[in-house]
């Protein structure tokens, strides 16, 4: 991925912060800030609504506190107040983007632009999906 010519989106956005976080929890609860425009505004919700809803059950709302807790203290989020058992979250912006500009190997998987022939198979497999669902859609 060359992400100096290249628009990312948002699941190169989430490979990234998984790769550079080191872990899939901080990623997850920090992309669901950003998906929420926690950079631009303040974002308020339970720890239990961000666990089962917005990442639907893949992780508690334990691990959720925990991730909050550990990107607070990086800097990466203000927490400004817990009421009503809602979580107000600010993510700071230039702290994260200073972050994502600190170069990674070009070997490491969220990098990578290499071609193999799983991944053939892989676009091939999601392409055939893809015109199955197309065909059993009914027509108009």
């Amino acid at each position: 991925m060359n992400m100096d010519s290249e628009m990312s989106n948002c699941n190169e956005l989430f490979a990234q912060l998984v790769q550079r976080f080191r872990s899939y929890e901080d990623a997850s609860v920090l992309w669901i800030f950003l998906k929420e425009h926690a950079d631009v505004r303040e974002y308020a919700e339970s720890t239990y609504q961000i666990a089962s809803t917005q990442l639907c059950d893949f992780m508690n709302r334990f691990a959720v506190s925990r991730s909050i807790q550990r990107l607070q203290e990086q800097g990466f989020i203000q927490v400004s107040v817990v009421r009503n058992s809602k979580t107000l979250v600010n993510v700071n912006r230039e702290a994260l983007l200073e972050f994502l500009r600190q170069p990674l190997p070009a070997r490491l998987p969220a990098c990578s632009d290499k071609n193999f022939p799983f991944l053939e198979a892989w676009n091939a497999d999601l392409a055939a999906v893809a015109e199955a669902a197309k065909n059993a859609q009914p027509s108009d």
